[in-house]
């Protein structure tokens, strides 16, 4: 089980998202294609990568149709909040 007290900075938190979503590579949430392009970072959370898909066009990034979308926290927020509910 990951536990996500261990994980370093929001950084390494997104990037260890990445590859339990998409540990094959990153696809479109909407089609399914593996035509995507990183589309830059996001603008309040710059550790948040950016993605448009080359078939249908959707844009997407990281947390899009996750638990953690709409979040307005970054995941190192939620990475101390898991930590507190650990120490309980």
């Amino acid at each position: 089980m990951l536990r996500l007290v261990r994980l370093i900075d929001d950084a390494k938190c997104y990037e260890i998202v990445r590859q339990m979503r998409w540990p094959e590579g990153v696809i479109c949430v909407a089609c399914g294609s593996g035509a995507v392009t990183k589309r830059g970072k996001h603008s309040s959370h710059p550790h948040r990568q950016r993605y448009r898909c080359g078939e249908c066009e959707r844009q997407f990034d990281d947390l899009t149709g996750s638990l953690f979308e709409g979040r307005h926290q970054p995941l190192g927020a939620v990475k101390k909040q898991a930590h507190a509910l650990e120490l309980r």
